[in-house]
């Protein structure tokens, strides 16, 4: 679970463990807006997900080669969700162009978070 606090003005988001970051209002701010967070998360699923596929799969790769981008956008004419995600992964060089085919279909597969944006979703707001 996680839980935002106000504490003087910030925007506090925490954990089990305490406030790990603050959010922010709008993009390219001091902490992370909802967009920003959202991408992360698909970024930090598919991460997560990589590394597991290879540990399965008995491939020892240099994991600070990965990186993962992640763009939320809007259609035209769309207000209040996102429509698209464009996500651009940098697999580490070791690994064969036939593997990191592969690779994109397992790791998109595999990802809750992107399964979920896909998906069928319920989001229930109530007062506690």
């Amino acid at each position: 679970m996680v839980k935002l606090i106000w504490n003087e003005g910030t925007n506090e988001i925490a954990n089990a463990s305490g406030v790990q970051l603050n959010g922010s209002k709008a993009p390219d701010q001091q902490g992370l807006s909802p967009k920003e967070l959202l991408e992360g998360a698909v970024a930090l699923c598919l991460s997560i997900t990589l590394e597991k596929v290879l540990e399965r799969d008995g491939i020892k790769a240099n994991l600070n080669e990965v990186e993962i981008d992640v763009r939320a956008s809007k259609q035209a004419g769309v207000e209040n969700r996102f429509t698209d995600f464009h996500v651009d992964v940098v697999f580490p060089s070791s690994l064969e162009e036939a593997y990191k085919k592969k690779l994109l279909k397992v790791i998109e597969r595999g990802c809750t978070i992107s399964n979920t944006l896909v998906g069928e979703v319920n989001v229930a707001v109530v007062e506690k």
